[in-house]
């Protein structure tokens, strides 16, 4: 198999440790021809170049982005210095993962057998749990608004797992997008801020006539915890919110006013019934979400949401 040219593309913010970690685990791939873009979104980092120093022949680059731009903006970065610098294949990378050796030669030999395929994903697991599956494949309805997640929560099994699974959409925790898709669909939609623009990105090369795909042997795992769930903050349901909407308005329009409803009883619950320290707060970020939706507001948000404003 040919070895085309992939750039690895790395957002970073606050996480160094996870960042060496990840970096280190990309250094034992069995994939020769790669090289990776650290993003960071943030000001200029001296103390974080010089913690990333033993990784310099593989780092092709670490750009300093000066302030938090999310996660399409950030990755948008990336992604248009990796193309200008000859990648045939962009892999966006979560920086709280850690890789298997040979998931990157899975992924892009299942990609040439493929030409329709446009995103390219490998089976997620949970770090603390780690033969049990985060993410392995979605299926979008559209009438019903509803999306099924295929042995998501399952425990991983060796027998009777498909070569690939063609996948509505794919995390982009860890996607692998050929040039050729990017060149015709765009860049991930920078309206979204956290949360869905890889589930619009994905969408939007189906609409093109491509094909997604999660590829079970290829595996990362990925550091949330698998016991996890509980509620949100106010800052995500702000973000799931508007970009939810944002979504909704660019694929299933007629749905908006079902959600504004789901999300005027979440207010009323958080309000009247539940029991979360900071109900009130989240409250009001449902409600901002909403209103800055329909004003057409982008970017990082109100600053009240943020921790530290």
């Amino acid at each position: 198999m040919t070895q085309p040219k992939v750039s690895v593309i790395i957002l970073h913010l606050n996480d160094v440790d996870g960042l060496l970690e990840c970096l280190t685990s990309l250094g034992r791939i069995s994939y020769a021809n790669f090289d990776i873009f650290v993003v960071h979104n943030g000001p200029e980092n001296a103390e974080l170049e010089k913690r990333l120093s033993p990784f310099s022949g593989r780092l092709s680059e670490i750009i300093h982005n000066g302030k938090n731009l999310g996660f399409a903006g950030g990755n948008n970065i990336g992604i248009k210095r990796a193309l200008r610098k000859g990648a045939e294949y962009v892999f966006l990378l979560n920086d709280d993962t850690v890789v298997g050796e040979d998931f990157l030669d899975i992924l892009i030999e299942a990609a040439q057998k493929n030409p329709l395929s446009a995103m390219m994903g490998p089976e997620v697991r949970y770090f603390d749990k780690r033969e049990r599956i985060s993410f392995s494949g979605a299926v979008f309805d559209p009438l019903g608004y509803q999306f099924t997640f295929p042995r998501s929560g399952e425990l991983a099994k060796s027998s009777a797992v498909p070569v690939l699974t063609e996948s509505d959409y794919i995390t982009g925790c860890a996607l692998l997008v050929k040039k050729a898709v990017i060149e015709k669909i765009g860049l991930l939609d920078e309206r979204f801020f956290l949360y869905w623009e890889d589930t619009d990105w994905c969408l939007r090369a189906k609409k093109a006539g491509f094909l997604n795909f999660v590829a079970p042997a290829a595996k990362i795992w990925h550091k949330v915890s698998a016991s996890s769930g509980g509620n949100d903050s106010p800052l995500n349901a702000y973000h799931k919110t508007r970009g939810q909407l944002l979504f909704a308005g660019s694929h299933v329009p007629g749905i908006r006013i079902k959600l504004i409803a789901g999300f005027a009883r979440d207010i009323a619950w958080l309000l009247f019934k539940s029991s979360e320290p900071e109900r009130k707060k989240k409250a009001l970020a449902y409600l901002a979400a909403m209103v800055d939706y329909f004003l057409g507001k982008t970017g990082s948000g109100p600053l009240w949401l943020w921790p530290g404003k």
